[in-house]
C-alpha cells in the first residue's frame, strides 16, 4: 500500500514519488527508481507523459520496444501505450503528466509487487 507523508512524497515498493505540482490537466512529479526495481507496466487512457531522467540510468520499456534513457534523455509515453521504467541505477526521473490524471486511470499488465490490474 502506498504512503503519503506532508511533502506529498509517496513511498513506493520501487522508490518513492515526490509530487512537485498538481493541477486539474497536469501533474509533476519527481520519481526515484532504486537499482534493479521496476515500476508497473501500465497505460492511462486519459493522459500522456513526459519522462525527464534527471540523474542515474533507466530502461524505459514503450510497448514492446526498451530505450536507454541517460541524464538529460527524455521520452513521450502516449495515451494508451504499455510502458514501465527499470532502474538500471539509482535514479531521479522528472515525470510531467499531461491530460485528466487520476490514480484510477492506470491499468496495470504486471507488477513485481503484487499490485493487482486496475
Amino acid at each position: 500500500m502506498d504512503m503519503i507523508d506532508k511533502n506529498k512524497t509517496i513511498l513506493k515498493p520501487w522508490g518513492k514519488e515526490i509530487i512537485l505540482e498538481k493541477k486539474k490537466n497536469y501533474c509533476v512529479k519527481k520519481l526515484w527508481v532504486r537499482q534493479g526495481e521496476k515500476l508497473s507496466l501500465q497505460s492511462h487512457k486519459n493522459r500522456f507523459e513526459v519522462w525527464t531522467v534527471l540523474t542515474g540510468k533507466i530502461e524505459a520499456q514503450k510497448g514492446s520496444s526498451k530505450i536507454l534513457l541517460e541524464p538529460g534523455d527524455f521520452t513521450k509515453i502516449n495515451k494508451n501505450e504499455k510502458h514501465r521504467i527499470t532502474g538500471l541505477k539509482e535514479s531521479w526521473v522528472l515525470e510531467v503528466a499531461f491530460g485528466q490524471v487520476r490514480q484510477n486511470d492506470i491499468i496495470r499488465f504486471e507488477d513485481n509487487y503484487g499490485r493487482g490490474k486496475k
